[in-house]
C-alpha cells in the first residue's frame, strides 16, 4: 500500500470523515502501517473499538459513495497528458480538479478537498 494512501486517509479523518466499518473494508493497524488488512469479520468489536485499533483506507466505490453523498458529480476522471490520473468533480460550491498518481489516491484527494473546501 502506498505511503500516499495511509497519510490521505489520515488527512480524511482529520477533518471529520468518519467510517462505518463494514466487512471487506481494507484497513491497517494504527500501531503497524506495514501491513494492509481486510475486516473479515468483527468478532463483536463495535465501531469505536475498531476506529481507535485500525485507520481505515477507502477504496475507490467507497470515495466516490463519498463525493456522491456531498451532491458531487464526477465531471471527469481518466489520465491526462502527463500520464497523472485527474479528476474534477462538480459540487454545489465549485469545481474541484485534482491530479494524482494512482486513480485511488485521485479520489481520496478530491474528497479530501471537497470536506476542506465546505469549511471554508
Amino acid at each position: 500500500m502506498t505511503e500516499g494512501l495511509i497519510n490521505l486517509s489520515k488527512e480524511l479523518e482529520d477533518v471529520g470523515l468518519i467510517w462505518q466499518p463494514r466487512l471487506g473494508d481494507e484497513v491497517v493497524l494504527r500501531d503497524d502501517m506495514s501491513h494492509v488488512s481486510v475486516i473479515n469479520a468483527n468478532h463483536d468489536l463495535n465501531p469505536h473499538v475498531l476506529r481507535s485499533a485500525y485507520l481505515w483506507l477507502p477504496r475507490i466505490e467507497q470515495l466516490i459513495a463519498q463525493i456522491e453523498a456531498r451532491q458531487g458529480l464526477i465531471c471527469h476522471a481518466g489520465i491526462n497528458s502527463a500520464c497523472a490520473y485527474e479528476i474534477v468533480v462538480k459540487f454545489p460550491k465549485g469545481f474541484i480538479e485534482v491530479y494524482e498518481w494512482t486513480f485511488r489516491t485521485a479520489f481520496a484527494l478530491a474528497v479530501l478537498r471537497m470536506l476542506l473546501y465546505r469549511d471554508c
